[in-house]
């Protein structure tokens, strides 16, 4: 019996899907030069001609990856300024990393890899320097967020009085401390708390 359009959809988004995550994987395991798409296809259980069939490109499938964690952060960035709120969209921001880290979905590995672009610029070929730069600035725009949310705070008594940049940064190098001791330890990693987390910006836990 033939396959229904709407089926071959389903089929297509999920190997496209296999693809990213295996993407993921072995860029954050072996850096971006250390993998072609020979490597990724048979990471994700697929032949070498079907990987083809989703990203024509290594570089457009980076690109992609690249793509959603600049939506993501620019996602993050509006939570905590299209609101008044100061302890509620941290929390709730919290609560999901920590989730993540939890689970075995390939969350850590994006984390990390994404982490890699920030610290190196990723090994940078010119064909992928706009993603990369629209990345980078996201994840300025989304450190301007936190800073933005701090100082709210500080006018309420809610966080903290050390500059709200060197706050950020100590808040965000936790964040990517623990993805790294996750990745490390796995099923030994013990979360921390999101009162833990939180604590770096916060004078004490409320509903504010």
């Amino acid at each position: 019996m033939p396959r229904t359009p709407e089926q071959h959809r389903a089929m297509r988004a999920a190997t496209r899907e296999r693809v990213r995550t295996a993407a993921i994987r072995l860029f954050c395991r072996r850096g971006y030069a250390g993998v072609d798409m020979r490597a990724i296809a048979a990471e994700a259980g697929i032949s070498t001609g079907s990987i083809y069939r989703h990203f024509a490109t290594k570089d457009e499938l980076y690109d992609d990856l690249v793509a959603e964690a600049a939506t993501g952060l620019r996602a993050l960035a509006r939570s905590f300024t299209d609101t008044d709120l100061v302890v509620e969209p941290l929390r709730g921001f919290v609560e999901v990393f920590l989730a993540d880290l939890s689970r075995d979905t390939g969350a850590v590995e994006f984390y990390l890899l994404m982490n890699q672009v920030f610290a190196s610029g990723v090994e940078a070929g010119p064909e992928r320097g706009a993603a990369v730069e629209d990345l980078l600035r996201a994840h300025r725009e989304v450190t301007g967020a936190v800073v933005t949310l701090i100082e709210r705070g500080r006018g309420r008594g809610l966080t903290r009085p050390a500059p709200a940049a060197e706050l950020a940064t100590c808040f965000f190098a936790t964040l990517g401390g623990l993805a790294m001791t996750r990745s490390a330890l796995g099923e030994a990693f013990v979360a921390p708390s999101v009162a833990t987390v939180t604590g770096i910006l916060l004078v004490e836990e409320t509903t504010a």
